[in-house]
């Protein structure tokens, strides 16, 4: 949720074009429900981009916990949650865009920890 001060938070560090992987990354949820899309991306990328692994990752997580959300409560999570998992998610196009390490409640460091150990 909140970027860590360092020189590769700077969106001079990221080149232009994951700047776009990393806004694909999280726009796949408004085309398919934000598992399937970025996992793949994440698999593909992780080697090439660590910026575009980390953002991919982190939306697959974001996607899972909000599929686990609504099948725990069947169904009435997603009445609560989809509104701020929307909005989460365009957040985070934005800032993937720009080029920021912008994380996600509560899986933005689960996916931080997995590419700066």
């Amino acid at each position: 949720m909140s970027e860590t001060p360092s020189p590769s938070s700077s969106p001079f560090s990221v080149p232009k074009d994951d700047h776009v992987w990393g806004l694909v990354a999280h726009a796949l949820t408004f085309v398919e429900g934000g598992i399937l899309g970025p996992l793949l991306l994440y698999v593909f990328m992780k080697e090439k981009s660590e910026f575009v692994a980390f953002h991919a990752l982190q939306s697959f997580y974001f996607g899972l916990l909000f599929l686990v959300v609504t099948l725990v409560t069947c169904g009435f999570g997603a009445l609560i949650f989809v509104i701020p998992y929307l909005i989460w998610e365009i957040i985070a196009c934005v800032r993937a865009n720009e080029g920021e390490w912008y994380r996600l409640p509560i899986v933005g460091n689960w996916a931080w920890r997995k590419h700066h150990p």
